[in-house]
């Protein structure tokens, strides 16, 4: 995915002011994505580990469809064009709204004896993701 797709993403959404994912809002304790214990440090700075290409992925998990996902999106995709990094959705659900913006979206089948757990590891592995954080996650972020 070239960074022209992107832009083209974010010419359909709404214009509202990109969020600095480097300072995240605080969150009461173990909630959200600043909750880590003192002596863990957080995921977010494999974020920025890139590779050669310069991009990193990040897993967003959407479980149940949002009434309007227009701020997330704007939200990924301006850190996708500002900062490289590219979100993919990760769902059971047949259509989150995100398809509509150009957002890649990784479909699983759930169900009886079905390893969520197992299907993440393996989408991990495959898009290289630097972390997976849940849709209601990226909504606080501003």
């Amino acid at each position: 995915m070239t960074q022209d797709i992107w832009y083209s993403v974010l010419s359909r959404l709404s214009p509202l002011a990109p969020v600095d994912l480097d300072e995240a809002p605080s969150a009461p304790p173990g909630r959200g994505l600043s909750a880590w214990p003192a002596d863990v440090q957080p995921p977010s700075p494999r974020l920025w580990d890139r590779p050669e290409d310069g991009t990193s992925h990040l897993g967003i998990r959407v479980d149940q469809a949002p009434g309007d996902c227009t701020s997330a999106a704007l939200r990924l995709a301006s850190a996708a064009a500002e900062r490289g990094v590219i979100p993919i959705i990760l769902t059971p659900l047949s259509h989150t709204g995100f398809e509509r913006f150009g957002f890649r979206v990784e479909r699983f089948v759930d169900g009886p004896g079905v390893d969520r757990a197992a299907w993440e590891s393996e989408i991990s592995a495959f898009w290289d993701l630097a972390l997976i954080v849940d849709l209601q996650d990226v909504a606080r972020l501003g």
